[in-house]
């Protein structure tokens, strides 16, 4: 079974901000080159070799961009979590059998891949993707939004709402991860944060429910 994000249909023109950028939504495998640009002029951008391949979750993702000039500057890749190549890639790091009997699958999706460019790497950018994505999610009956990421982005995604449910991984190679999750609708957290999807919140409730089982579930939380 897919949700909503991991089905979501695109808009064939971007959604203006009302901040000269705009945002466009991509379903399962059709970013194209659109996204495949993003990523070589972030390879460009730090002197790595020509060529972008869609790796294996390309085809199963939903992704958010921000376009300026008609191209893209920034995107967050999303992917419900029953999609199975999620499953294998990131399922047992993020522990995503804790959540399987008591959330239905749909209620979950996890961000594989955030691409930036390094001069749109500024408040107004990050706030327009994220508030876009959230809406996609909020929309979609998503709960939970989870994510792994490199410690240095640590203070970014906790501005947002995100939170530490997990102590930091280490990967084969030897390079550490932290495993971070946002409860949809936890107003209370997002007020505590300070953070810009405040407004977006429309059933609290719901959080204050997705809260108190998280806590319970993911003691580092608590």
């Amino acid at each position: 079974m897919y949700s909503a994000v991991s089905s979501a249909a695109v808009s064939p023109f971007p959604s203006s901000t009302g901040t000269g950028l705009q945002t466009a939504r991509f379903g399962p495998g059709q970013g194209g080159a659109a996204l495949r640009a993003l990523r070589q002029r972030l390879r460009d951008e730090q002197g790595e070799p020509v060529g972008v391949e869609d790796d294996a979750l390309e085809m199963s993702a939903t992704t958010v961009a921000v376009v300026e000039g008609g191209q893209a500057v920034a995107a967050l890749r999303l992917h419900a979590a029953d999609t199975p190549p999620l499953r294998r890639d990131l399922g047992t790091l993020l522990h995503l059998e804790r959540f399987a009997g008591i959330w239905p699958a749909e209620t979950i999706v996890v961000g594989s891949r955030l691409n930036v460019l390094a001069d749109y790497r500024i408040r107004p950018v990050m706030d327009t993707m994220l508030r876009e994505t959230y809406r996609l999610v909020r929309d979609s009956g998503v709960r939970f939004g989870l994510i792994n990421c490199a410690p240095e982005l640590q203070a970014l995604f906790a501005f947002y709402g995100f939170h530490e449910y997990l102590p930091p991984a280490i990967l084969p190679g030897g390079n550490a991860v932290l495993r971070m999750a946002l409860v949809c609708e936890y107003a209370t957290g997002f007020r505590a944060c300070g953070s810009p999807l405040l407004d977006l919140v429309q059933q609290p409730e719901l959080g204050q429910a997705g809260h108190a089982w998280l806590v319970q579930a993911f003691p580092m939380l608590a």
